[in-house]
C-alpha cells in the first residue's frame, strides 16, 4: 500500500473541514454520507491493497451492523461475527475465485433480506420496508463520520507500518515464502479480514445513526461497488479511498435529477478500468 506523502494529509483535512466552514445544509448531508462511504471504502482499500483479497462483499457487514442496530443493537456483535465468518470461508476457494464467490454472496444477502423480519406487539416489521431508528441528526452524524474517517485512516497506516502489517504484505505477496520463514499465515488472514470488517462494521452504524433507516438496498450491488469504484477512480493512494468516494456522492448529489448518474459514473469508470490501472501504476510508480 503507497504511503501518504505531504499532499495526502491537506487534501483530507480539506474535505473533512470544509463542510464544517461553509455550513451548507445540503453540503453537509452530502459530506456525511461521502464519510461513511470514505471509510467502508478505507476498509475495502486495507483488505484489497494490504492483504490482496478483493472483495464484492463489504456490503454485507456495512449492512448487517446497520441492521442489527435497527432491530437490537445486542446482535452487533453476533453480525461482525458472521461477517467475518463468511469472508473466511469464502477465502478457502482461493484468491482467484474470492472475488466471484463474494460477489455470489452480496446477492444472496440482498435477496433474503427482504425476509428479514421481526415481531413487535404482535405485528410484523421489516422485509422490503427494512427497520426504523432513530437519527443522531445530520451535524452530529457528520461529526461522527468524519472522527471516524480521520481514525480509520490513520489505524490502517499505523498498521500498515507494523510488524503485522509487514506479515500481512508477506502473505500476499507469497504465502509459501512466508509460511517458510515462520509467519503463521492463517492467522495473519484472519486479522487481516477482522481489521477489514471491524471497519465495514462501524461505517455501518453510522450508516443508521444518521439515515434512521435500513431497507435491502444496503445490501445491492451499488453499495458493494461504491469501495471498488471509488479507489479505482482515485488512485492508489491512502487518501484515493476517501477522494473517490467524494467524488462519487458529490456527482450523485449534483445531479439529483437524473437518478442514475451514479450509475452511469460506475459505467464509464468500469470502461476506462484497464487504462486506469495502467495510469495508476505508472503514477504510482
Amino acid at each position: 500500500m503507497k504511503l501518504p506523502d505531504s499532499l495526502d494529509v491537506p487534501v483530507v483535512l480539506l474535505l473533512l473541514m470544509t463542510p464544517m466552514v461553509l455550513r451548507n445544509e445540503f453540503i453537509v448531508s452530502a459530506a456525511v454520507v461521502a464519510a461513511i462511504y470514505s471509510v467502508l471504502t478505507l476498509s475495502w482499500f486495507f483488505l484489497e491493497r494490504q492483504a490482496g483479497w478483493v472483495s464484492l462483499s463489504h456490503s454485507i457487514p456495512f449492512g448487517l451492523a446497520a441492521y442489527a442496530v435497527a432491530i437490537d443493537p445486542v446482535f452487533l456483535l453476533p453480525a461482525f461475527t458472521l461477517s467475518l465468518i463468511l469472508f473466511l470461508l469464502t477465502s478457502k476457494l482461493g484468491r482467484e475465485r474470492f472475488t466471484f464467490a463474494t460477489f455470489i454472496l452480496t446477492v444472496v444477502f440482498w435477496y433474503i433480506s427482504h425476509y428479514f423480519v421481526v415481531k413487535v406487539d404482535g405485528h410484523y416489521i421489516g422485509g422490503e420496508e427494512g427497520f426504523s431508528f432513530e437519527s443522531i441528526g445530520t451535524v452530529n452524524a457528520y461529526m461522527l463520520s468524519a472522527t471516524l474517517v480521520a481514525v480509520t485512516l490513520i489505524a490502517l497506516y499505523l498498521i500498515s507500518k507494523s510488524p503485522l502489517g509487514l506479515k500481512i504484505a508477506a502473505v500476499r505477496d507469497d504465502e509459501l515464502a512466508a509460511r517458510s520463514i515462520g509467519i503463521g499465515a492463517e492467522m495473519v488472514k484472519t486479522i487481516s479480514f477482522t481489521i477489514s470488517a471491524i471497519f465495514a462494521t462501524l461505517a455501518g452504524i453510522c450508516y443508521i445513526l444518521y439515515f434512521g433507516h435500513v431497507s435491502p438496498e444496503v445490501f445491492s450491488i451499488e453499495v458493494s461497488l461504491i469501495p471498488f469504484i471509488a479507489s479505482l477512480l482515485a488512485g492508489r493512494r491512502w487518501m484515493s479511498p476517501v477522494v473517490g468516494s467524494y467524488a462519487i456522492v458529490m456527482v450523485s448529489r449534483a445531479f439529483a435529477g437524473l437518478p442514475e448518474a451514479h450509475l452511469i459514473l460506475y459505467a464509464l469508470v468500469l470502461i476506462i478500468s484497464p487504462w486506469l490501472n495502467r495510469w495508476w501504476d505508472v503514477r504510482s510508480g
